[in-house]
């Protein structure tokens, strides 16, 4: 299973709770009819409606009808299965293929591994951890991303002067 957002509050008195998204593609959730909700343990709830405003999802589910029971979801996981992933566009990754990644630059120095990726509006930041235990930041733009190569577990990258000192 893989997290699409996080609960971060109700909404509302009939049981709508208010989403935070991890995905930049927010279309995604019109086509799902259930997700899963990790608390102590995985349950699916049906989708009884949802709407997208300001960059979150307010979800309705079929079980939930009431503010005190939305309540109880605050803080989870928003999760989906392997079948209701996205088709992804050229250039695009999932979170998960890119966590592990051993980060490279050009000339074959290894930096560390990718162990986390901020999103930001701008762009997102790589959070590129070296054998010593530093953490290095890295903006995910075209000027520093030069290769993907999720099959391989790498990314190579140009370093920018100034960016890492």
């Amino acid at each position: 299973m893989y997290i699409v957002g996080y609960v971060l509050k109700p909404h509302g008195i009939k049981g709508e709770v208010k989403i935070n998204p991890v995905s930049p593609r927010l279309e995604r959730f019109k086509y799902l009819n259930r997700i899963h909700i990790r608390k102590d343990s995985v349950k699916t709830y049906s989708i009884e409606h949802l709407r997208i405003t300001g960059g979150f999802v307010y979800l309705k589910f079929h079980q939930i009808n009431s503010r005190t029971d939305a309540e109880e979801l605050r803080g989870c996981e928003v999760l989906i299965n392997d079948s209701q992933l996205i088709n992804l566009e050229e250039d695009e990754y999932f979170v998960h293929d890119l966590i592990g990644c051993v980060v490279k630059t050009e000339d074959g120095q290894t930096l560390g591994i990718l162990t986390d990726i901020w999103q930001n509006s701008s762009n997102d930041v790589y959070v590129v951890r070296n054998k010593m235990g530093r953490e290095i930041l890295l903006p995910a733009i075209k000027d520093v991303l030069k290769s993907v190569e999720i099959e391989n577990k790498k990314i190579i990258v140009h370093i920018l002067d100034g960016l890492i000192d």
